[in-house]
């Protein structure tokens, strides 16, 4: 633990966190950080023991909105949250996250889901993750109020067309503009939730490796004993009208940080 410019910066194993501004606060904090890390990486992982980072995350925590904008830039004044991922070949070289945490329920939220970004980032350090999978899997992680907008933002666009066919989707073919961007964030969480439930997070992981070998047909018949997408779509879609908010299943306990 050491302190620079006034703000205090703490190592955990795996976490390089920047910004606690009490002395008092910190080492509780960084315990949250780590085990919000832990419970994130064994619900997606199962019983496989998460990778030790190295280097490790740095998670940056910045007390104000102008503050955020000058670490990400100021076309992320919507996001409370932002996750850098660095690669050399197959080998991960820069963790880094950066918070708003004059936010209310930053840990539980904006954290938690750029910290599923980073570990699922080792586990497909060889391949590209699809983006429906890898934000899907992400907002899994946001409180349920924050999911319920998703899947609002996601009926709205089946009621207006502006959804995409599941081939399409899933492809990553499918055209996305800067209006389609929520439908796009509320389909990849029903879509997603939608197979997790099914069996596991962990299988889910399974079936994204499978697919990338097999193709999406043959990986929900192996993982799912769907008949392809055409089957997976028509199962998906059946429901869709009393589909409810889920449940944050993430929760940590805390009180407010106080930044200076």
């Amino acid at each position: 633990m050491f302190r620079r410019g006034g703000r205090l910066t703490v190592e955990t194993q795996n976490l390089r966190i920047h910004g606690i501004g009490k002395q008092a606060d910190a080492a509780a904090w960084a315990r949250q950080c780590e085990r919000l890390r832990t419970m994130l990486a064994e619900r997606w992982l199962g019983a496989r023991q998460p990778q030790v980072w190295s280097p490790k995350c740095d998670i940056v925590l910045h007390g104000t909105l102008a503050e955020y904008l000058r670490a990400v830039g100021a076309d992320q004044a919507s996001t409370i949250g932002a996750s850098l991922i660095d690669r050399a070949g197959d080998r991960i070289i820069l963790r880094r996250i950066d918070i708003r945490a004059d936010r209310a329920g930053w840990l539980q939220g904006a954290l938690a889901h750029e910290l599923t970004h980073a570990i699922l980032a080792d586990e497909f350090a060889c391949e590209e993750l699809p983006l429906w999978a890898d934000e899907g899997m992400a907002v899994l992680a946001d409180p349920a109020a924050k999911q319920a907008l998703h899947l609002r933002d996601f009926h709205n666009g089946l009621r207006r067309g502006s959804s995409w066919r599941l081939a399409e989707f899933l492809s990553g073919e499918a055209a996305l503009s800067r209006e389609q961007i929520p439908v796009f964030y509320g389909q990849s969480l029903s879509l997603v939730k939608f197979l997790v439930d099914r069996k596991t997070p962990a299988d889910f992981v399974s079936f994204l490796r499978r697919a990338r070998e097999v193709g999406y047909d043959a990986a929900l018949r192996d993982c799912y004993v769907l008949d392809g997408v055409a089957d997976l779509e028509r199962q998906w879609r059946r429901p869709l009208t009393g589909s409810k908010p889920t449940r944050n299943v993430f929760s940590v306990v805390a009180t407010p940080l106080t930044l200076p």
